[in-house]
């Protein structure tokens, strides 16, 4: 109760408009487990009670007990509990909360049964962090791995990555998994010829989209496309990029029209799509020409931009002859990109510590700012925490329009209510904070003045937190309320 009181205490207003923003201040970062072997915090996922549900590896070669697969943190960076390895060692590529407030994540590991190749596994956890259970997705001498896992409307899971791999880089073709609440597999889909992976899977629109590295005979640029299939597992179709030709993707989130929006690792480009996969526009995250950077992770934001994390460096000398980096790359820093609902940049900042740092992910708090994590030069793991924004360059930010929902929370109807001050197209939608549109309200010509909308969500709508977002115009407003069972 005392974390739900919290979470309702601060009600975010954002209004957005396309222009440039004051990057915001850094509050505090935090550091976790220097001094072992290898720590890499991947994926960071909110919980309704505003919490942080971390992913990834932390080993200790001398003393295995000390390795650790997931994590839960609050938001002044206190570890509330973690979750060891049950494998000779293991990699936590991504993760889930559940709308009953337990988690799931998947990655890949090295058995005791064969130690040379890795397998693909899915991790249930309860609410409290303790296992559910755990399942392993394997074929003998190769290497599998799970790279990204969603929930499914029956209480299931689709996971994608990369099966067949061999050699260092583990080249071989995209796994796509069904399975049911219980990890038990429904069915399994393989595509592509060799070096390829399935980066990214989302539930969209009925259908599974995945963003996905590799190509085939109808689709045959060697870059990123989107794939779209059923939930019974057959193929619908994909797209191909030919301007993304031998780039890699990074990460993808479904955008605030229906859309999806992908990043690409190098060369970072921001990429939208309609919900078929059909490209509709497209920008360059700016870098200065000749630096070195990579992209990992793109999220939408609450007033349906984006925030991009990744890694940025530059040389202080030229190249040799052999095309190696002959002088010492600067120090690598984390990289943090906000980008409005169109990819235009509000801010780009750089983590310049002194000492090389990743954001693996980031995700934006509801009260406002922000969360990146990743590495601390691969010895530590790393979180740091941002502000919301403060100040506005290039323009006014007009104050047209307001948003109120009672009762909050509430168990039966949401009753909402919001004012114009001049008439407009509005979109009045409802969210998940996965960002995952849940109800559409209202979409209409209105007159100024005052109106008001119900939102009755039905059995098959889980308790948990929401998003009201009110667009009109260049405008929008957004409010939390939480649905109580």
């Amino acid at each position: 109760m005392k974390a739900l009181f919290l979470f309702l205490l601060i009600v975010p207003l954002l209004s957005s408009t396309s222009l440039s923003m004051d990057p915001p201040a850094k509050l505090w970062e935090k550091w976790y487990y220097p001094g072992l072997d290898f720590v890499h915090f991947r994926d960071i996922e909110l919980t309704p009670s505003g919490d942080l549900f971390i992913t990834g590896s932390i080993r200790c070669y001398t003393y295995p007990d000390y390795d650790r697969v997931a994590l839960l943190i609050d938001q002044e960076g206190e570890i509330i509990w973690e979750v060891p390895h049950e494998f000779a060692s293991a990699s936590g590529r991504d993760g889930a909360v559940l709308p009953d407030g337990s988690f799931v994540l998947t990655g890949d590991a090295t058995l005791n049964t064969n130690p040379t190749f890795r397998a693909l596994f899915i991790h249930k956890l309860s609410p409290s962090g303790e296992t559910e259970w755990t399942r392993i997705y394997d074929y003998p001498l190769t290497h599998e791995a799970g790279y990204s896992i969603t929930c499914l409307p029956d209480g299931g899971f689709a996971v994608c990555g990369r099966v067949h791999g061999t050699g260092h880089h583990y080249a071989g073709q995209l796994w796509l998994l069904r399975t049911d609440e219980n990890g038990d597999t429904l069915w399994t889909r393989e595509w592509g010829i060799t070096a390829d992976w399935g980066e990214t899977v989302l539930f969209e629109n009925n259908e599974l989209c995945l963003l996905a590295r590799g190509r085939t005979d109808s689709l045959p640029t060697s870059g990123p496309h989107l794939l779209f299939y059923d939930l019974d597992g057959n193929y619908i179709g994909g797209t191909d990029y030919p301007e993304l030709n031998y780039q890699y993707p990074a990460d993808m989130c479904s955008a605030s029209d229906g859309g999806y929006t992908f990043v690409t690792g190098a060369n970072c480009v921001i990429w939208h799509t309609d919900r078929y996969g059909e490209p509709l526009w497209w920008h360059d995250i700016h870098a200065t020409p000749g630096d070195r950077h990579e992209g990992f992770c793109v999220r939408r934001t609450m007033d349906g931009g984006y925030v991009f994390s990744g890694w940025y460096g530059y040389f202080e000398g030229p190249w040799d002859d052999g095309g190696s980096e002959s002088n010492a790359l600067a120090t690598k820093k984390g990289w943090l990109v906000r980008l409005d609902a169109y990819g235009n940049e509000l801010w780009n900042l750089k983590n310049n510590t002194g000492h090389d740092n990743f954001f693996y992910s980031c995700v934006q708090l509801p009260a406002g700012g922000y969360v990146a994590v990743g590495t601390w030069g691969g010895g530590a793991g790393y979180l740091v925490r941002y502000a919301p924004e403060t100040g506005i360059e290039g323009g006014e930010v007009i104050q047209g329009i307001t948003l109120d929902a009672v009762p909050n929370p509430f168990r039966g109807s949401l009753s909402v209510s919001f004012d114009l001050s001049e008439p407009g197209h509005v979109n009045l939608d409802v969210y998940d904070f996965s960002g995952r549109l849940v109800h559409r309200l209202l979409s209409d010509e209105v007159l100024s003045g005052r109106h008001s909308a119900v939102w009755s969500p039905g059995t098959s709508v889980p308790s948990g937190c929401y998003l009201l977002r009110l667009v009109c115009g260049e405008e929008t407003v957004v409010r939390r309320c939480v649905l109580l069972r």
